[in-house]
């Protein structure tokens, strides 16, 4: 039977109301789970990326907050994912020099996450065409893995959204010849994507059952299995984002659970499924017309009670969290990627979920 890794994943959301201190709880309450998840024996702490989504994510610097997570904490590995790859984000010059002194500071620790982002308030806050934005992701891979492979020569690139004339670049990530590359895969060509570059799949929809999970899966690794990948090292892994609260008593559980996810699900498709909702579609956001309107569709159920009663979600007792878990590693999923810290959910129950999952559900996985 094969072993299961678990991933904790920060948005760092502040809902209001706000205080002249809410920011800062925030920050340090994720730092404190961070630390009780390395405790427990979780294996990956995952921190995304996003600009200008209030309340939803106030992770706009996740090199900062993984490098104190870093420095609190000796074994967890440091999940950059995702980073923002398109150069007006990030130019990969940048990114390369982060995450290699980021890698360093953690002792080679890291792991790297590509995204390209897909709402309209950051796409646009950064001046970024979306049409644009799927080349401007594999060209900035590309470049920073080019990056940190050049061996002892400068650097130079060339591309259609970066350029630069040779220089040399520092520091060289520890880990050689890099970290575990990752992609975020949400729509069902992002896969296949990811396959193709030797990537690991960060499977971060909310709302994938394990049926279509398992279909991807077979596209990601037939895809990954056909491309010649050179001598590059491949990440032939799966990483899959559930929201999950586990606590002795269910329906305590699935009380504590219900607003704070229900807002995560609501705020998700307010920001990220707004291509099917009018006005132009930009090429290769098809997917998120679609699935926008799958969603409406279920809004007309209690979309809480419609994720739990259908094991999309982690909420409950040891032996019901257990039990979805299996469901998801029978699909192909090498790692299941908890999401706590949602909406308003209190500190206090996410520690005690972490310790929870550490005691009862985590070893019946290794």
């Amino acid at each position: 039977m094969t072993t299961v890794d678990f991933g904790l994943l920060f948005e760092i959301g502040v809902p209001k109301p706000w205080d002249d201190r809410s920011e800062y709880r925030a920050y340090w309450n994720t730092l404190e789970q961070a630390k009780v998840a390395e405790e427990a024996g979780f294996s990956h702490i995952w921190a995304v990326e996003h600009h200008f989504l209030e309340e939803f994510s106030h992770c706009s610097a996740p090199e900062i907050w993984l490098t104190a997570v870093a420095q609190h904490t000796s074994r967890i590995r440091i999940g950059h994912g995702v980073v923002l790859v398109p150069a007006p984000f990030n130019h990969p010059v940048r990114v390369a020099e982060r995450v290699a002194a980021l890698d360093i500071l953690s002792n080679g620790r890291v792991e790297f996450g590509a995204g390209r982002s897909i709402t309209r308030e950051e796409l646009g806050g950064f001046n970024i065409d979306s049409g644009d934005s799927r080349p401007m992701l594999l060209e900035g891979l590309e470049q920073i893995v080019s990056i940190w492979t050049r061996g002892e020569e400068p650097a130079a690139l060339d591309g259609t959204y970066a350029t630069m004339p040779p220089r040399p670049v520092f520091p060289r990530p520890l880990q050689r010849p890099h970290p575990p590359l990752w992609m975020a895969s949400t729509s069902p060509e992002t896969y296949e994507l990811a396959g193709r570059y030797g990537c690991g799949v960060l499977a971060f929809g909310w709302a994938i059952d394990p049926p279509a999970l398992k279909r991807q899966i077979d596209k990601y690794r037939s895809a990954l299995h056909s491309t010649d990948q050179g001598d590059r090292p491949v990440n032939d892994r799966v990483a899959v984002f559930l929201m999950g609260l586990c606590l002795e008593d269910e329906p305590e559980a699935k009380e504590r659970a219900r607003e704070p996810f229900t807002y995560y699900m609501d705020a998700s498709a307010e920001f990220f499924l707004q291509w099917g909702r009018g006005g132009t579609m930009p090429p290769g956001y098809e997917w998120y017309a679609e699935a926008s309107q799958h969603t409406e569709a279920v809004a007309t159920r209690k979309k809480f009670d419609y994720l739990v009663d259908n094991g999309m979600a982690l909420v409950g007792r040891p032996e019901t969290v257990i039990d979805v878990i299996e469901t998801y590693r029978a699909a192909g999923a090498d790692q299941i990627i908890v999401g706590s810290q949602l909406g308003a959910m209190a500190h206090e129950d996410v520690v005690r979920s972490l310790r929870l999952m550490g005691d009862r559900v985590l070893p019946k996985f290794r």
